[in-house]
């Protein structure tokens, strides 16, 4: 499993911070863009009731021919969301970790892929780490863009 980090200090309140990042199916198309591609094209919630552990979600991407699912499995309001994938079987059981941390009014965020990589793509994979981790840079770039230029 290759563990991939990225993180940003954000000049804004975890509270916008968070309502941002938290509110997947509009704003996740928004801050999931490399090298001029968005990689979300949609994100839709799957299961009823409310946002938090438990919840599925389905994703599509413009790099993947598969729809991507996931499971909410940590969830703190404000502070943490947690997924791990569930399909496809290439991918299952990679897991992601979007964290806030307040640091004298500004916001930490943190974002780590942990990724599992199953079949093929287990010879496969590897060499896609390196992009992996442009991406991951690039979107905890995007959020920080964003949300101070919203500021302005």
């Amino acid at each position: 499993m290759a563990k991939i980090e990225a993180s940003v200090m954000i000049d804004r309140p975890v509270e916008d911070v968070w309502n941002f990042i938290s509110d997947l199916p509009n704003n996740a198309p928004k801050w999931n863009i490399w090298r001029g591609t968005r990689g979300v094209l949609e994100v839709k919630q799957t299961s009823a009731g409310p946002f938090g552990v438990g919840t599925t979600i389905q994703s599509r991407w413009s790099t993947r021919p598969h729809l991507v699912t996931s499971r909410i499995t940590e969830y703190e309001l404000g502070r943490k969301i947690a997924t791990e994938l569930t399909s496809p079987q290439m991918i299952r059981g990679t897991r992601e970790n979007l964290s806030l941390e307040s640091v004298e009014g500004k916001t930490k965020f943190n974002a780590v892929m942990e990724l599992k990589f199953s079949g093929f793509y287990r010879l496969l994979g590897p060499s896609q780490v390196g992009s992996l981790r442009g991406f991951n840079e690039a979107r905890v770039g995007n959020v920080k863009r964003i949300l101070e230029s919203e500021a302005k």
